[in-house]
């Protein structure tokens, strides 16, 4: 497994000092930086040992791609701009989150919401994979988003998509949060990409036998997951928590599966 840290371009070089495999970094905010700025960022990803492989929040919250007020030719406009960006970093997977982007509103049934996110998902996966970039779907929590929750709502979408560049991913606060079944997993198998943080707060892990988050590691040792693990939460200490939680996701690593 390879560990990473969703966090911004000013601690690429702590995740190198501390160990980290790769930085997940934030693509909205990466939309927001100028032609110099991106330039910067890409110079010290090319000075370190941290690569920029993933990017998280790919969607900005003022869009609304469900029976909301983003046109798909907009939508088109905006995925060929943000994956420039994407590609430019060096990143290959990209997170489907942005609960309230994706959100069925209430004039749309939920049937029908769904089978628009089914489009607008695909049309995400063909526009990506003209840039090398893999989009994976990110079940959310219920307070999130009313379009894909659980684990197996987010296979079932993957199947309907039906497209060689779409995943999907799990989140361990998210499953928690959503009292998802863990051994869904086992069922579902693949996964492309693996988000983690505290169930209470969201926060680092950081506890100190980390039996909360066993289950779940043997469960990936299962299904012989090997890929990235991206610590995707709150910290008010991040060089200190960032440490600890390094150590505890490696002792996961190592845990037997029953």
């Amino acid at each position: 497994m390879r560990f990473g840290i969703c966090t911004g371009p000013e601690n690429i070089e702590l995740l190198e000092k501390l160990g980290y495999d790769y930085i997940e970094l934030n693509a909205s905010k990466m939309l927001t930086l100028s032609e110099e700025e991106l330039e910067s960022i890409r110079e010290k990803l090319n000075a370190s040992k941290i690569k920029c492989e993933a990017v998280n929040v790919l969607f900005p919250k003022t869009m609304s791609i469900i029976g909301g007020t983003t046109t798909e030719e907009e939508l088109k406009e905006f995925l060929h701009k943000v994956m420039k960006i994407i590609q430019f970093l060096g990143a290959k997977v990209a997170v489907f989150g942005s609960g309230k982007v994706r959100k069925c509103p209430e004039h749309l049934e939920l049937g029908q919401g769904y089978q628009e996110l089914v489009k607008k998902v695909r049309l995400t996966g063909e526009i990506a994979a003209q840039y090398g970039v893999k989009i994976v779907i990110e079940p959310l929590s219920r307070v999130e988003t009313n379009l894909i929750n659980t684990m197996s709502e987010g296979a079932i979408l993957e199947s309907d998509v039906a497209h060689e560049n779409v995943g999907l991913l799990s989140d361990f606060y998210h499953v928690m949060t959503n009292h998802d079944s863990i051994e869904s997993m086992e069922s579902i198998k693949k996964f492309d990409h693996i988000h983690i943080a505290a169930a209470g707060g969201r926060r680092y892990p950081l506890s100190e036998d980390g039996e909360e988050y066993r289950k779940f590691f043997q469960t990936l040792k299962k299904i012989d997951y090997n890929g990235r693990i991206s610590i995707e939460g709150k910290t008010d200490e991040i060089e200190k928590d960032a440490k600890t939680a390094l150590a505890l996701l490696k002792k996961m690593e190592e845990c037997e599966y029953e």
